[in-house]
């Protein structure tokens, strides 16, 4: 039945539904960013999701010239990641935050929502007898542990209709070159390799026998998993640290979370070292 649909107007499945995938994630930005934008005021909605992009943005893109994995056959890309990879990021993040809040304040977390100038207190939803720190700690475990659960689900099912592709664990391969991935489900064949560029020759320095991460979780490298955590870890804690901040004004919030997104920048790419 489907099929004959698609024979009907002439539209080739696997396209159709890669295409899908791009326009669904990007709205689900736009419509996390309009309601951020509603409840918590377009100051606070443009600090943590320009953030949040400039961070998955270029972490991203670290990933692929390092020669880890490729994003062959979108549309719209941000250099050699797509644009939908980052808007998926922030929302998803985003999603999560919110969420957490609803599990670990109930009715309470409504008071977060800074529509009609309210700023709570920290000290109204600091736990551990009134500790911020140890608090936003909790929330962002929770946080990284509920996006982990959901990458889970998502990178091997995008693995597996080749919407993004890992490296081969294969001796002597350190990058994604010409025939080494077999292209299908999509006639678009940009970024099919890993560019050629300095990231990539400093980083085939430590893996000169191949190999590249070789402990695997349904095709995908353990070591994804483990920046997951990180990465929504450390992002959450900073933004939620920021945003507690209730004396610092626009400027300073933005400039410091900027700041520390700077040095997640710096120490996540660390881990592309760990082959395991």
């Amino acid at each position: 039945m489907a099929g004959a649909f698609f024979d009907l107007f002439g539209i080739e499945p696997a396209r159709f539904m890669k295409t899908m995938f791009e326009v669904s994630l990007i709205s689900m930005f736009v419509l996390c960013f309009a309601h951020s934008t509603w409840v918590h005021g377009w100051k606070r909605t443009l600090r943590e999701f320009s953030a949040g992009f400039f961070l998955t943005a270029v972490v991203e893109n670290l990933g692929v010239l390092c020669g880890a994995y490729i994003y062959p056959g979108f549309s719209v890309y941000v250099y050699a990641t797509p644009l939908l990879n980052p808007l998926s990021w922030v929302a998803i993040v985003y999603i999560v935050i919110e969420f957490t809040n609803r599990i670990v304040y109930g009715p309470r977390s409504l008071k977060t929502y800074e529509k009609d100038g309210y700023h709570p207190e920290a000290r109204e939803f600091a736990l551990f007898k009134g500790s911020i720190v140890k608090t936003i700690l909790l929330l962002a475990v929770i946080d990284a542990s509920i996006c982990v659960m959901i990458d889970l689900i998502e990178d091997p099912l995008a693995t597996i209709y080749n919407w993004w592709l890992w490296v081969p664990c294969e001796k002597g391969v350190v990058s994604i070159g010409p025939g080494v991935i077999d292209a299908y489900n999509f006639d678009n064949h940009v970024f099919m390799t890993t560019p050629d560029n300095a990231v990539l020759r400093f980083f085939a320095g430590f893996f000169p026998d191949g190999l590249r991460y070789p402990t695997r979780i349904l095709g995908i490298p353990l070591i994804n998993f483990i920046d997951w955590i990180l990465l929504v870890f450390m992002f959450s804690f900073s933004f939620r640290w920021v945003e507690s901040k209730n004396g610092w004004g626009e400027i300073k919030k933005t400039v410091v979370l900027y700041l520390m997104v700077i040095v997640i920048m710096i120490l996540l790419p660390v881990t592309i070292l760990f082959n395991i």
